[in-house]
């Protein structure tokens, strides 16, 4: 066969915090890799918390913040930035209307102290995982390199007035009624993918990628085979044709069995 080049989400689809990443998928990476083919990662995570122990499976590659940030053999391909004062109007605006957020940039990650106390999980397992190195708080002094922001609504925030200003800008990535990811407008993991591919002087006839959530429906209809897991969000189980077991039945192992990749 020739070589394939094959995109796998992180959350959902390699890993899920109870279970880790399953031995199967590990061993099927190796697989993939002793086959000559190219796994590469490609996340909504920002490049900090993508940890070196996921990358060090056999990954030759990542694609990180949805799309922002390309990284390949060790080398960053591409680091696209929020311009500096959207990134101070957008502050403004969400701190205004009662929006919970959080900064991700390619180095660390930025939340605002006073949400740090509240009920917000998002940072509390940030912590847990990461640590004060990569998560930081926001000061007066903190120079901001941003590729894209998780957010999170209150009950003081009014949606109607909220999203249609931030969709001006952004892109909005949903995941369930109240956190969303804002990513650059005309950036997603399929935009990744495309820049990638051109780098590496590849076509995308030779692409296949495994995905679960809703930022990965752009991924999964570029490429020329994508599979939705079988614990995937109902959107991308009703908008994509090829599906596999979910992550705890060895979805990536049978996937790429049922494909002849490994």
């Amino acid at each position: 066969m020739d070589k394939k080049i094959v995109f796998f989400d992180v959350d959902g689809t390699l890993y899920l915090p109870d279970i880790g990443v399953p031995d199967s998928a590990k061993e099927a990476i190796a697989m993939l890799t002793d086959n000559g083919h190219i796994p590469i990662i490609c996340t909504g995570r920002t490049r900090p918390i993508v940890p070196d122990n996921l990358i060090q499976l056999g990954f030759k590659g990542i694609i990180a913040g949805a799309g922002t940030y390309i990284e390949y053999d060790g080398k960053v391909i591409e680091n696209i930035l929020v311009e500096d004062d959207l990134v101070k109007e957008t502050m403004t605006f969400l701190k205004k209307n009662k929006v919970r957020y959080i900064l991700e940039g390619p180095e660390c990650l930025y939340y605002e102290e006073k949400d740090k106390g509240e009920d917000y999980s998002y940072i509390t397992s940030l912590f847990k995982y990461f640590g004060e190195d990569i998560i930081k708080a926001l000061d007066s002094d903190t120079v901001i390199r941003m590729n894209k922001i998780s957010c999170n609504l209150t009950e003081e925030t009014n949606p109607d007035i909220v999203m249609p200003k931030l969709e001006e800008k952004f892109q909005p990535i949903y995941h369930g009624v109240q956190m969303f990811e804002l990513v650059p407008r005309g950036i997603n993991k399929a935009t990744g993918i495309q820049r990638l591919l051109k780098h590496l002087n590849m076509d995308q006839k030779d692409t296949y990628a495994f995905g679960d959530s809703n930022n990965d429906i752009e991924m999964l209809e570029y490429v020329n085979t994508g599979i939705a897991m079988g614990n995937s969000y109902p959107e991308v189980l009703e908008r994509i044709r090829h599906k596999t077991k979910s992550i705890k039945e060895d979805g990536i192992y049978h996937g790429l069995k049922k494909f002849n990749l490994i």
